[in-house]
């Protein structure tokens, strides 16, 4: 084959794996739609990876469109109940799955404000149960302190 027959030979989508004619020696995604968005997320994902000023500016990009936009999470909520109900269900899933041992109760998401100060004791018994590092879980006890004067006098 000579050189112009090799510039005109269809090659496949990376995304899609349709064949296509390149426009240039260096194009792998052809040019519909959820092709070129995978190749875009794709360079973002590198960009964000090994360009530390891009990343930065995307965090504060990002910041600043979280503080225009403070309860854009609770109007998507509202609007797409099928949704919540339907990652509501997958979290459960994964909270019953991720736990590795059969012993141990499977780790709980934290929720704000779960525990209202006046609603019984915090003393007891509780798993501390790692997310990130690798480590055993340990059981611990705590005891609550209460902040009369009394009380602290007992400790002291």
């Amino acid at each position: 084959m000579c050189q112009q027959e090799v510039s005109h030979m269809e090659v496949p989508c990376l995304h899609c794996g349709s064949f296509f004619l390149p426009r240039n020696k260096n194009q792998q995604y052809c040019s519909k739609v959820s092709c070129q968005r995978a190749r875009r997320r794709n360079w973002q994902k590198e960009k964000l990876q090994c360009d530390a000023e891009y990343r930065e500016g995307q965090r504060i990009s990002q910041k600043k469109w979280l503080r225009a936009n403070p309860d854009y999470w609770k109007k998507y909520r509202e609007k797409n109940p099928d949704k919540v109900k339907r990652n509501r269900l997958l979290q459960r899933i994964r909270n019953n799955t991720s736990s590795s041992s059969s012993t141990s109760p499977p780790p709980l998401i934290a929720k704000m404000y779960a525990r209202n100060r006046n609603s019984g004791e915090l003393s007891g018994h509780y798993w501390l149960v790692p997310e990130i590092a690798k480590m055993d879980a340990a059981k611990i006890y705590i005891h609550a302190i209460s902040t009369s004067c009394k009380e602290l006098q007992r400790w002291t």
